[in-house]
């Protein structure tokens, strides 16, 4: 070959070359990282609040279970892990591997851990309300069997996804063999967050009374249990849309990285509102006290007023009338995940509207 053929032919290849790069600049930096990023930072942002709901749990409820509080444990275990891992991830992405076009369709095996790390955390969670609409239920195994097995399935296909990633360490890979797994686990932690939400907010509506203030209180836990189950379910939804139609962005990646962080929240939330629904139930009724008087039909009589003559000649008894009022303490436990509310004072039965005294016994 001559000179100027192979000159000509080194600068078509540089110019492939620099074409290449170029391209492949604009995928690393416009499609992987800003995902994983902005979920990651977010992610953080969120653990942040798990850390505040620990602190405020672990100084309000000093005095609940033992079991409870493990679970409190576990869960911010899990979360520190967790955003360990996410900042491995980001390290990876935007330092370690910076410029390194080779790794762009690489799995991180701390992006494979993540995934199964947020399993954990939301089978712990989805358990932790089952357990609760199993007392509500009064142990109704018909109802709480086929959720906890549904939790079971979400956790196995994350795990058996978590498994995959390591082993392959390739997205087209990964995508061409086992992507209807992570479907899968996606799609049914989507379906026990629906079925937990409604089954909650059906148990704890049948629990309407003929009292004001109980039937407040339940509006306040129905709209709590609808707001706190749907939050995260949105969240997986929308992850799980992403991976279905916008999995060349790692859009639901970066989704997905803040489930983690919405499940514990979501269940210490529940924890730390109970004494705030508490206060809301009792409301201005709060710490009264209502006594028993007596009353007597004529005046009081003084040591003044008594002599000999009346003692002796007075043939009628005297006439005593005693109107008693009574106070009614009502013991009420309604449960919504671990949110009991007792031993409530309802005052006078005559300011909490129509309707018979309904004792509302849940979670014993």
């Amino acid at each position: 070959m001559s000179r100027p053929a192979l000159s000509a032919a080194r600068s078509i290849a540089a110019a492939t070359l620099q074409s290449t790069n170029a391209s492949n600049t604009e995928t690393v930096f416009n499609h992987a990282p800003p995902p994983v990023l902005v979920g990651g930072l977010v992610a953080l942002f969120l653990s942040g609040v798990v850390f505040m709901q620990v602190v405020l749990f672990f100084q309000m409820y000093q005095n609940d279970r033992l079991q409870t509080k493990a679970i409190v444990l576990a869960v911010w275990l899990l979360d520190i892990t967790h955003s360990a891992f996410v900042c491995t991830a980001n390290w990876e992405n935007l330092i370690a591997d910076y410029g390194a076009y080779s790794t762009l369709d690489e799995i991180q095996w701390s992006i494979a851990l993540t995934i199964a790390l947020t399993a954990l955390t939301t089978v712990i969670v989805h358990c932790f309300f089952i357990h609760r609409i199993w007392k509500l239920s009064r142990h109704n195994w018909y109802i709480t069997v086929p959720l906890i097995l549904l939790a079971l399935l979400r956790v196995a296909s994350a795990l058996v996804t978590t498994i995959e990633m390591l082993r392959l360490r390739s997205y087209p890979l990964f995508i061409a063999q086992f992507s209807y797994i992570f479907t899968l686990g996606l799609a049914t932690s989507a379906l026990v967050d629906i079925l937990v939400t409604s089954i909650l907010c059906y148990y704890i509506r049948k629990g309407r009374a003929g009292f004001a203030r109980i039937n407040h209180m339940i509006d306040v836990l129905t709209l709590y249990t609808v707001e706190n189950g749907m939050l995260t379910c949105i969240a997986t939804a929308l992850s799980l849309f992403f991976w279905l139609f916008m999995r060349h962005n790692f859009a639901f990646l970066g989704m997905h990285l803040a489930i983690n962080k919405l499940y514990a929240n979501s269940l210490l939330a529940s924890l730390n509102a109970r004494k705030s629904l508490v206060s809301r139930m009792q409301g201005s009724g709060d710490g009264a006290r209502y006594p028993l008087p007596v009353m007597l039909a004529n005046p009081p009589l003084s040591p003044r007023n008594f002599s000999h003559h009346d003692l002796s000649t007075n043939k009628q008894p005297l006439q005593v009338t005693i109107d008693v009022e009574r106070t009614v303490q009502h013991d009420t436990v309604i449960e919504l995940g671990s949110m009991p509310v007792s031993e409530v004072d309802l005052g006078n039965p005559r300011d909490s509207g129509s309707g018979s005294l309904t004792d509302v016994k849940r979670g014993r």
